[in-house]
């Protein structure tokens, strides 16, 4: 399995320039939790950073004053991880712990954005494939039964 199976098609992004308010209005809309911040690259959008609603109120925790007007790159983390598109679940898994991080940018080959692929797509691919397993494992017996006497196949 791959993460371009996995990831979420319907990428939430802003530009470099966005508002933390901007940001925050956009999460609210859209209902999600990150949103990618990007930028112009040689005529290519690429991602700069991503915005979380935790970094959103680490900042203000962190600032006395209102975040709304704070352009957005100030708060973001800067260089996300980037998933190629047809990164392993096993891979995304492992790149994204060593990073400490719960969602990455997903990149076809060109670099240019497809999605996001975060933990809990990969939990419930995980989840999938470990009930399958139980599955297997449930039917074990009765497979090993019915070889054993050919006549009931």
């Amino acid at each position: 399995m791959q993460v371009r199976q996995l990831c979420s098609r319907e990428l939430v992004s802003a530009p470099e320039n966005a508002s933390v308010g901007e940001v925050a209005r956009l999460m609210r809309d859209r209902h999600v939790g990150a949103i990618v911040i990007t930028g112009s690259r040689n005529a290519r959008s690429v991602a700069l950073g991503i915005i979380t609603d935790r970094d959103i109120v680490r900042a203000q925790l962190e600032r006395a004053g209102d975040l709304s007007e704070l352009p957005a790159f100030q708060i973001m983390t800067p260089d996300p991880l980037l998933l190629p598109e047809h990164t392993t679940l096993g891979d995304a898994i492992d790149r994204l712990a060593l990073r400490g991080v719960r969602r990455a940018p997903v990149v076809n080959a060109g670099g240019e954005l497809v999605g996001l692929i975060s933990v809990d797509d990969l939990i419930g691919q995980v989840a999938r494939e470990l009930s399958s397993l139980a599955r297997l494992l449930g039917l074990q017996p009765t497979i090993e039964g019915l070889s054993a006497n050919p006549q009931a196949l």
